[in-house]
């Protein structure tokens, strides 16, 4: 059953509590009446998750400024392909402003629970909900260092003192989220007692794992990949990958909240998101769709060049489709390889493509899939790779290929298990895994960015510039480190006392 949000009581208590510290007398509830029982406090807990699931985070804008910069996909919107699809996303543009100001609206609900609660509250389920608010802060916090750097660092409800603060050394911010991950390990509820949809302290585990790898770097001989396999290894084994690949995406009765789920996104009828509409083009549904977001050629290519008979693959992306209403089919790269036009030189990502054609509803009701136990794999195989070299690596990075040879009937060749590498190879093949098993989930930018420039510049930009045969709808890639960092938001620089034009981004 779907976690149903409730929006009413989050407002009256973000009003309430910074009304109260600037009326001796308030009207609105104190936070102490707010925070009074676990039904409230959930509701609170319940607003905010909402919040990361609407428009300007989840919903749509999370993938309209991360898609388009990692370097994998194309935006069928005209004016995106002057900037943020160039890898050159503008200060004043919406997606980085939108992104940015949702983010510290939901970590000022995360913020407002984490004051209301205490620490020493004899109830358990009261300590659970403050615990995940801990667990969203430091992911809400990971997300925008990487994405922007140093960012201004609010750890308590806003007021009239503290609405001005600059921007954090990235080492401080990363030390906010290790901190508030740690706090949620100790606090939340065990995976067999949170209740459905919401993320248990395994997830605090899943967080800490890819802030280490992230610290790590390109650097193989850091320690923190000790650091990233000690907290990784706590999630192994308490998840199982779902049988077929394909029902990860198919429909709610086998995506939502499946035995891979760590941690993931409820969405309903009420409250849905706009990925539908995002990936899905106009003519393929009785809908109606904005066919913004399209996969790159090359990532299809580079997919078929390394498993040619991968299942995934038809699960991933589509070339060809029926029109609805007509009588024929239509055909994009690289079903139709001649890419004649923008609109056929690109396939279409399967994952989060309407799949009823009959279907009238636009949006989406279907989870979003935050953090799965593929991804774990994934990452436990590249740690054990840099610790120790492939010999135990093998495992883990095999239990995920074997699930996408086995989701064909009868089971495919493709791909086959690893072994033989060496450390250097199969450093450069897990790299790539992620993004055949990952694509589009909203990992594609920091996976791509995480071992720094160089790395970014060879196995992406120089790997996209040197797709053949180009057009003149094709977009080249700049060779410019600016690309490591979004821009900070022009409207914060300047509603920001604390910050000015200095404090922007190199390149920016």
């Amino acid at each position: 059953m779907k976690t149903i949000y409730k929006f009413l009581l989050i407002v009256s208590i973000l009003t309430a509590v910074v009304s109260c510290k600037m009326e001796e007398d308030s009207p609105y509830l104190q936070k102490e009446d707010v925070f009074s029982s676990a039904y409230n406090a959930r509701t609170a807990l319940n607003g905010l998750l909402a919040g990361m699931g609407e428009f300007k985070y989840f919903g749509a804008d999370f993938h309209h400024l991360t898609d388009f910069t990692s370097g994998f996909f194309i935006s069928g919107k005209p004016s995106d392909r002057q900037n943020i699809a160039k890898l050159n996303p503008l200060p004043d543009q919406n997606y980085v402003t939108n992104f940015w100001q949702q983010s510290y609206a939901c970590i000022e609900r995360a913020n407002i629970i984490i004051d209301g609660i205490d620490e020493n509250n004899p109830d358990d389920e009261m300590r659970n909900i403050l615990g995940t608010a801990y667990f969203l802060r430091g992911f809400l916090y990971f997300n925008l260092v990487r994405l922007y750097g140093g960012v201004p660092l609010r750890t308590e409800p806003a007021n009239k003192d503290n609405i001005n603060l600059p921007r954090a050394d990235i080492s401080e911010v990363y030390n906010q989220i290790i901190n508030d991950a740690h706090k949620a390990e100790n606090l939340m509820f065990d995976q067999g007692s949170q209740p459905l949809g919401y993320p248990s302290k395994l997830a605090s585990n899943m967080l800490l794992a890819k802030v280490y790898m992230q610290l790590a770097g390109n650097d193989n001989t850091s320690s923190y990949w000790q650091d990233a396999y000690d907290e990784a290894i706590k999630v192994y084994g308490h998840y199982t990958l779902v049988s077929n690949y394909a029902d990860l995406f198919m429909d709610p009765s086998t995506a939502d909240n499946s035995s891979e789920s760590i941690f993931e996104i409820q969405y309903n009828v009420g409250h849905s998101s706009k990925l539908f509409k995002l990936f899905t083009p106009n003519n393929a549904f009785a809908g109606k769709a904005w066919q913004r977001i399209r996969p790159n050629p090359e990532t299809i290519d580079d997919h078929k060049a390394k498993y040619l008979d991968d299942p995934r693959i038809d699960m991933t992306f589509i070339s060809q489709y029926h029109k609805y209403g007509g009588n024929f089919d239509i055909k994009v790269y690289p079903t139709n390889p001649n890419r004649p036009n923008l609109f056929k030189g690109f396939p279409f990502l399967y994952k989060y493509f309407v799949k009823d054609p009959n279907q009238t509803i636009t949006d989406s009701n279907l989870n979003y899939i935050v953090y799965r136990y593929a991804d774990l794999l994934l990452m436990l195989a590249e740690i054990e790779n840099e610790l120790n070299g492939p010999a135990n690596a093998y495992q883990y990075v095999n239990e995920v290929l074997t699930r996408a040879r086995n989701s064909a009937n009868p089971p495919a060749t493709e791909p086959a298990d690893w072994s033989g590498l060496t450390q250097d190879e199969f450093r450069e093949a897990i790299m790539k895994e992620y993004q055949f098993e990952l694509l589009g989930e909203g990992h594609d930018w920091f996976n791509n960015h995480r071992r720094g420039y160089q790395w970014f510049k060879t196995h992406v930009i120089d790997n996209h510039n040197s797709f053949t045969p180009w057009r003149g709808f094709d977009i080249t890639y700049p060779d410019d480190p600016k690309v490591m960092l979004l821009p900070i938001p022009s409207k914060e620089i300047s509603a920001n006392e604390s910050l000015g034009n200095d404090d922007q981004n190199p390149g920016y």
